[in-house]
């Protein structure tokens, strides 16, 4: 359907016609195709722009955001008409904010926030915050995110929050509790994530090694991921560990149901969800987890194993950290005498949040005033004894104005491969970065992959350099009930 079509009236339950739908402004994302390892954000803004293109109750009007950066003249061409912009851009729904001002535009924003303590939505809400309108969304994939962004941001209060991610949608019917366990011969473990340590992937061997010891011979871990071999490299081979680079989605949902549990340690600051939790026990695979992020609100109690915070440690959001360690003992323990906990139910709650999303969008969503669910008791700890410096809004449109204009010089010379203004950006960040190794990292990946925005980390994590935006935090020891988060 083209953006000038109007549709015929939708008819709502009862029989009775609801209003034509909105016009829709959204760019189409598609992960460039040299993207090593596509994560739950890359998947998450791809089946939005696939739910706006197929449904009915909007007319979608699709651009490519490079365009929006590059000119405020392709810019007013997309965006005019619009009485919605949904982004499906990673964290660069500041944008938006700056061209409905630039513009002179009056449409309303649904973005969303991907990650926890991490630069890139810090940015993107810091940024925005001087745009924010009363009917703005911002939404989210877990109550610990809500309850995250309305503690560094108090100014969200004058718009909508919500937490929706639609993703059920997406899944397989036909494997909803077809969970099977591996069929005997042992029991097998999967790991499921980056090999990285802020994913806490070094205990996934630790776990292997410690079941070998008790053991021998009745446990397997299978870790798949990217980075397997690179994490494994100088690491003396561990029995019944193996790892293997990221899989087509039909494999990977036969590795759920062939597990017989899933082992999730993450204590990334990056973490605001847990796709694979949502995935595993959406097929009914049993799950063993930190208690950290979202991990509360989707799995029983006997799925959370003890977690340690590393405290009074400085933190920066550039760098994706590892915030704890689970208790590998204990897992050990439950594993040994097969204390298998029960799947988790919590996915159940995502089941409606296609239709959620499309209400958000059409502003027909339940009355703001209701209350989003609280955070769980363990979230509610963490976010009493986190302490952040460092994050700094700008103090009105003007000085927003200023840092974004930089911000659309620079992405749009990172989208020009191979010209001197790409080279020359890229030098210039090389120049400016606080972190040389992991900037050229980028600069490799920019230059030989063709890497683009929807790598989310690269191209944003490096702008940020360019506004000299890096916050920091810490979890302090124990509840300071005279400390602010900020």
């Amino acid at each position: 359907m083209s953006a000038e079509t109007t549709p015929a009236p939708a008819a709502a339950s009862g029989g009775t016609l609801r209003r034509p739908g909105p016009v829709v402004g959204f760019h189409t994302f598609r992960s460039y195709a040299g993207h090593p390892g596509k994560d739950g954000a890359n998947f998450a803004y791809t089946e939005v722009a696939r739910l706006l293109g197929g449904s009915a109750e909007v007319r979608p009007k699709p651009h490519d955001v490079v365009d929006l950066f590059r000119s405020d003249e392709a810019a007013r061409e997309a965006l005019t008409g619009c009485d919605v912009v949904v982004a499906t851009v990673g964290p660069h729904a500041y944008l938006y904010f700056h061209l409905r001002e630039r513009l002179g535009l009056d449409f309303r924003i649904v973005r969303d926030a991907r990650t926890a303590l991490w630069n890139g939505y810090l940015q993107q809400e810091a940024l925005s915050a001087p745009y924010l309108r009363p009917g703005d969304v911002l939404y989210h994939s877990s109550r610990y995110s809500l309850a995250l962004y309305s503690m560094l941001f108090p100014g969200l209060a004058r718009s909508r929050q919500a937490v929706c991610y639609p993703l059920l949608r997406w899944f397989p019917e036909q494997l909803a509790g077809s969970w099977t366990g591996s069929g005997g011969g042992g029991t097998r473990i999967g790991f499921v994530g980056r090999h990285t340590d802020d994913k806490n992937h070094s205990q996934a061997i630790a776990l292997q090694r410690e079941l070998n010891r008790r053991a021998p011979g009745a446990f397997q871990t299978v870790a798949i991921g990217e980075g397997g071999q690179e994490a494994a490299a100088g690491i003396p081979a561990v029995p019944g560990y193996t790892c293997r680079p990221p899989v087509d989605r039909a494999r990977l949902w036969q590795d759920f149901r062939e597990m017989d549990v899933l082992f999730f340690p993450s204590t990334s600051s990056l973490e605001t969800f847990g796709r694979v939790l949502v995935e595993a026990s959406f097929v009914g695979t049993p799950v063993l987890a930190s208690t950290h992020a979202a991990a509360s609100e989707l799995l029983p109690s006997e799925s959370l194993l003890p977690t340690t915070l590393r405290e009074d440690i400085e933190f920066t959001t550039h760098l994706a950290a590892r915030l704890g360690d689970v208790d590998i003992a204990h897992a050990a323990d439950l594993l040994v005498a097969g204390a298998i906990p029960p799947a988790g139910r919590g996915y159940t709650q995502y089941a409606e949040h296609d239709r959620l999303l499309l209400d958000l969008i059409r502003g027909d969503a339940p009355d703001p005033s209701a209350a989003e669910p609280a955070p769980t008791a363990v979230q509610h700890a963490f976010l009493d004894r986190l302490r952040m410096r460092g994050l700094d809004l700008p103090s009105d449109p003007a000085a927003a104005d200023r840092m974004i204009g930089k911000l659309r010089r620079s992405f749009t010379a990172l989208h020009r491969s191979g010209t001197p203004r790409h080279l020359g950006t890229l030098a210039m960040l090389l120049a400016r970065s606080g972190y040389r190794r992991k900037t050229a990292s980028f600069v490799r990946k920019s230059l030989f992959h063709g890497e683009d925005f929807t790598n989310i980390g690269g191209v944003d994590l490096q702008l940020s350099h360019l506004i000299g935006f890096e916050p920091r935090f810490t979890i302090t020891s124990h509840r300071d009930e005279s400390g602010s988060p900020c």
